[in-house]
């Protein structure tokens, strides 16, 4: 199991606190430095969508969170186009912890072959709704 490389990565987000794109971007999310992070705006659901270069063989994600700004679930979802109509899948719920510790989810029926994924975050910890994201790391097998 390897890291996919973020170079591999493009991300969008739901927002970012008072659009300051510089300070608290997607980019951060997979940068690899424990001093960055990604800080939504406040609002529920937040979201991240991670698209691949190419389709991946995902077999697990880690997430960190800081503790207060944390989802209470995650809705780990992909789209996928059958027969030219384009419908959004729910792979799995999950319940992390509100803690500020790295947190490792399987991905059921793994490999999972995709080239997207979006994780969504019905509600947070924080009473406003923003989510403090510093790491998402996505493994593949090769």
């Amino acid at each position: 199991m390897t890291l996919v490389p973020s170079k591999d990565i493009t991300a969008k987000v739901s927002s970012v606190l008072g659009r300051e794109v510089k300070s608290y971007g997607k980019q951060f999310l997979f940068d690899g430095c424990d001093q960055t992070c990604w800080n939504s705006d406040e609002g529920t659901p937040q979201w991240v969508m991670v698209q691949f270069a190419k389709p991946v063989p995902v077999t697990k994600f880690e997430i960190q969170f800081q503790g207060g700004f944390a989802a209470k679930s995650i809705c780990l979802q992909r789209t996928s186009t059958d027969s030219g109509v384009t419908k959004l899948e729910t792979i799995k719920t999950y319940y992390p912890e509100d803690v500020n510790s790295i947190q490792s989810f399987p991905i059921p029926d793994t490999p999972l072959l995709t080239d997207n994924l979006k994780f969504l975050f019905p509600e947070g910890t924080d009473m406003f709704g923003r989510m403090i994201v510093y790491k998402l790391n996505l493994y593949q097998d090769l």
